[in-house]
């Protein structure tokens, strides 16, 4: 955060810290919410269950993990169009369009993941995950949500970047009330 120090002594934030606040905002609503997003998707479609208590049946596991796997391809796509603004010309530019062509890839089949079956004992229609596709198809798309972050970070969308950072500075503002 950048602090000035006007005649009178009293310290104030800089405009420029002014853009940042609300780059900050956008930040947390449209990125870091989706990237907490896409965790949980990875997490539901993989196991089934946010959690340990997560209480969910087992006929309802497979459905669960369909439905968080296209959130998951959903929510890869959200990121990559809120971020593509920010991502410079060039290298990472080309990185992601090889994760939109993947993602694209993966979508057209992805309905090998699971098929529909009746049971002819109980007469129940029952879904049932092909996990070799299933996995081969997952483990692409976390390969896509981990290596997105570098060009995120590289756009300054995760972390800030700054030459140099004075903690000093910052803390005499805190203390002014700056």
């Amino acid at each position: 955060m950048a602090f000035q120090t006007k005649a009178s002594g009293e310290d104030n934030v800089s405009s420029g810290s002014q853009a940042w606040n609300s780059a900050d905002i956008y930040s947390k609503s449209k990125i870091s919410w989706i990237l907490l997003k896409l965790d949980e998707d990875e997490r539901v479609a993989k196991f089934g269950r946010k959690d340990d208590d997560d209480d969910v049946p087992n006929e309802f596991i497979p459905h669960r993990r369909v439905e968080y796997f296209e959130m998951f391809i959903f929510h890869l796509k959200q990121l990559i169009g809120n971020c593509q603004f920010a991502i410079e010309k060039g290298y990472d530019e080309r990185l992601i369009k090889t994760f939109e062509k993947r993602i694209e890839q993966i979508e057209e089949v992805s309905d090998g993941i699971a098929s529909s079956f009746v049971n002819e004992l109980t007469k129940e229609e029952e879904l049932r995950i092909n996990e070799k596709h299933f996995m081969k198809c997952f483990k692409i798309l976390q390969d896509i949500k981990n290596e997105l972050n570098f060009p995120l970070n590289r756009a300054s969308l995760i972390f800030k970047s700054s030459d140099e950072l004075d903690l000093d500075d910052v803390m005499k503002g805190i203390e002014n009330g700056g």
